[in-house]
């Protein structure tokens, strides 16, 4: 049995040393590629517009970060280099999550105390 394992070993060894001198070469890909980190943020602060648990705050944070991200891939595609993909859509959705919530929010509540529906 050792002897077995020796010989595998031997021949795992000469295959890697016949394999060390390949070279691969890839295709460089030209679509875009986001990553998962972005995706956490984008969720986080739903998740934070979530927790004032009012749905225009909801809404617009989440158009907010989609329209960022819109803009993002536009100007990737118009500049052709890398662009970070966080600082328009964050600060899109930091924008509408406090505006809606010190603004809208308020108003809302006051148009349905006095039964004024739009």
């Amino acid at each position: 049995q050792q002897q077995q394992q020796g010989e595998r070993d031997n021949s795992v060894q000469s295959n890697n040393q016949n394999n060390s001198t390949e070279v691969i070469y890839y295709e460089e890909d030209s679509s875009v590629k986001l990553g998962l980190g972005d995706f956490i943020f984008y969720s986080v602060l739903l998740a934070r517009a979530a927790l004032l648990d009012t749905w225009p705050t909801i809404m617009t944070c989440a158009v907010a970060l989609l329209t960022g991200l819109c803009l993002t891939l536009f100007f990737l595609a118009l500049f052709q280099r890398p662009l970070p993909a966080l600082p328009m859509s964050i600060a899109l959705g930091i924008i509408f999550y406090f505006l809606t919530s010190v603004v809208v929010d308020p108003f809302l509540k006051v148009l349905l105390q006095n039964q004024v529906f739009i």
